[in-house]
């Protein structure tokens, strides 16, 4: 069972024109610059924007097909949606606008609330049920929001950006819930971001729309090691490394150890920038405090840069320019050394 989107959208002059198959249990992130086309994909999904061509079809149900002009309306879409500044209503309270789609769907208003206010509970806000939108912070709306898409049951969760109006400390704490949320909602969820840290902690794949074109598709670290456009690899092209962070020190998986500066501790992101990676063929003396050796697995060119996938203890993406490349006549298959400080270092808690 999945979601099936082949088909092309218009909008105004722009066109969207993409082949995407969403397995339910699935989170696939979509990964674009602005005007490519993610917003676009999820209102064609919504039902709030027609098909110009072709087909939508979640699992046996057509939801959209232009040749026989079947269209099914937003309200009869088995679909929840996070938009990014929420969109509340003002004049309700939280309760009830969690119970606004289950008392739009002809759910007496004792039920209706009474789900809303089951899942106020289980985002952490059953105290705040009484509060406006107005009375809440940002972080509280979103999780109202969210409350509101998932009461109804979906089969699709769509998330328009749902951290993109947040401050940094309140999305770290929106992007916990949100983990929690989808890990424990099995239908099909589709997460529109422009932030590759969303992407690595909350997707399972991810998509790249560039000028309304699928250009990528895949798991993100996949995605970093191979990007196929310069913005791929400057959006996702870094090293995003997931550990346990203790003392200023990261433990990774593989047993390797990341020096970092932060105070931060448990599971944690840490993002090295390709460019912050030294490489050299002799351990040479230096302040960084991460020395990993390894052994140059791929080397791709880029616009005058070149992109060296290191495999190690750490493997990791290190961008040089081509005449660093030529000085020390690296092939895939070297030896060499890859440093970074650990001030170079971002961390990022899970």
């Amino acid at each position: 069972m999945s979601l099936v989107v082949s088909a092309a959208i218009r909008r105004g002059g722009f066109e969207l024109d993409l082949d995407l198959d969403v397995p339910a249990g699935e989170v696939l992130g979509v990964l674009g610059p602005n005007g490519s086309g993610k917003s676009t994909l999820l209102r064609a999904v919504a039902g709030l924007t027609p098909a110009h061509r072709g087909e939508i079809r979640l699992d046996d149900r057509v939801l959209d097909r232009v040749d026989d002009r079947r269209f099914v309306p937003p309200e009869q879409r088995p679909i929840g949606v996070v938009f990014q500044d929420d969109l509340l209503f003002d004049h309700l309270d939280a309760l009830d606008n969690v119970a606004f789609g289950l008392r739009a769907r002809g759910i007496g208003r004792r039920a209706a609330r009474g789900a809303a206010r089951s899942w106020l509970d289980r985002v952490g806000l059953a105290e705040l049920a009484n509060r406006r939108p107005v009375e809440l912070s940002g972080g509280q709306r979103q999780r109202v929001a969210l409350a509101r898409a998932l009461v109804v049951e979906p089969r699709v969760l769509l998330l328009d950006e749902p951290l993109a109006a947040l401050d940094v400390a309140t999305r770290r704490d929106i992007r916990r819930e949100l983990r929690r949320q989808l890990a424990a909602f099995d239908g099909i969820r589709l997460l529109v971001t422009h932030d590759p840290l969303d992407a690595y902690a909350l997707a399972d794949r991810v998509a790249i729309i560039e000028e309304g074109r699928l250009v990528q598709l895949g798991a993100i670290e996949e995605i970093a090691a191979h990007p196929r456009s310069r913005y791929v690899a400057e959006l996702v092209g870094t090293n995003l490394v997931e550990g346990t962070i203790r003392d200023s020190v990261m433990s990774t998986p593989t047993g390797a150890e990341l020096a970092v500066v932060s105070d931060l501790s448990g599971s944690a992101l840490a993002v090295v920038r390709p460019q912050s990676v030294t490489i050299s063929r002799q351990e040479a003396a230096s302040s960084a405090r991460n020395v990993f050796h390894g052994v140059v697995h791929e080397i791709e060119r880029y616009d005058g840069r070149a992109r060296l996938s290191i495999d190690g203890p750490l493997p990791l993406i290190a961008e040089i320019t081509l005449g660093a490349l030529d000085a020390m006549a690296l092939r895939p298959g070297d030896a060499v050394h890859a440093s970074v400080k650990a001030t170079d270092i971002t961390t990022f808690e899970l």
